[in-house]
């Protein structure tokens, strides 16, 4: 379970607060061995923050997002906000999943959440 406050600390550290990268959920399974294998991947293309439920919900609606939007919108958030989870929705069919960790690819500019399935 990842928290807003810790995706801040990953992009400020890993991509510089960059606005040019686009939003990518890597989705993992585990193998027989219990390694995590990649299943698939998604751009991320809206975000929504639920105050009720204090989290962050990303997912697939049809608008364009990239971590221009979402440090926008981050910035707009009061302190407390910054603890609340980080959450994808990657299908109807799926609840909403948590984010389990970051990462990047530069050379593609994609900022990457990872999410086991």
């Amino acid at each position: 379970m990842k928290y807003i406050i810790d995706m801040i600390d990953d992009i400020r550290e890993n991509i510089q607060n960059s606005k040019e990268y686009t939003l990518l959920a890597m989705l993992l399974k585990e193998d027989e061995e219990q390694n995590l294998q990649n299943a698939g991947e998604k751009v991320i293309t809206s975000l929504y923050v639920d105050n009720t439920a204090k989290q962050l919900q990303l997912g697939f609606l049809d608008e364009h997002v990239t971590t221009k939007e979402l440090l926008e919108c981050l910035d707009s958030l009061e302190m407390q906000a910054m603890m609340y989870e980080v959450m994808i929705k990657i299908s109807n069919e799926h609840p909403l999943m948590p984010i389990i960790g970051f990462g990047e690819n530069h050379k593609q500019k994609q900022y990457i959440f990872f999410v086991t399935v």
